[in-house]
């Protein structure tokens, strides 16, 4: 029985089309969902102070976080061609992009033209449950928004594809 070493062929990962599509639309992406969490409720008729609000908070934060998340992914999908970005970092992103969109159309707006895309849609009814979910959407979407920005410098740093 020899003693030498058996060497095994590299893994290579096939390119799936689902994470090459994250990575090419997590850029645009970064700048629309920004945008709707700022003033997506304009499109239902619903405006108010919260749309300077979150346009002087939230939404620059969110921005810039989902852009460098953005960047890293797309360039670390290009540098590992062809397999793309890692799974969990498109799972992390989309996740994110969900939780922030879902509270866009969540947050209620204050004043003479009042509510949230819910309860313009659904009707006045659905402010009370439109309040209850736009907090812990808003917490979760910064939550994923940090880590997928932490994880995808990671990802290029450390060459994880």
């Amino acid at each position: 029985m020899s003693t030498e070493a058996v060497s095994r062929p590299a893994v290579v990962r096939k390119a799936n089309p689902f994470q090459w599509l994250v990575a090419v639309a997590s850029i645009p992406m970064a700048t629309l969902v920004a945008l709707w969490v700022v003033a997506g409720r304009l499109l239902f008729g619903v405006s108010g102070p919260m749309v300077a609000i979150l346009g002087y908070s939230l939404g620059p934060a969110l921005f810039i976080l989902l852009l460098i998340a953005g960047v890293k992914t797309t360039a670390n999908a290009f540098r590992s061609r062809p397999a793309g970005p890692p799974a969990k970092t498109c799972a992390l992103l989309l996740g994110a992009w969900l939780a922030a969109i879902g509270f866009g159309f969540t947050v209620p707006d204050f004043g003479d033209n009042g509510g949230s895309a819910m309860s313009a849609l659904a009707g006045e009814s659905a402010l009370g449950m439109s309040t209850a979910l736009c907090n812990p959407l808003g917490i979760i979407s910064v939550g994923l928004a940090i880590t997928v920005a932490v994880t995808s410098w990671r990802d290029a740093k450390y060459g994880r594809h």
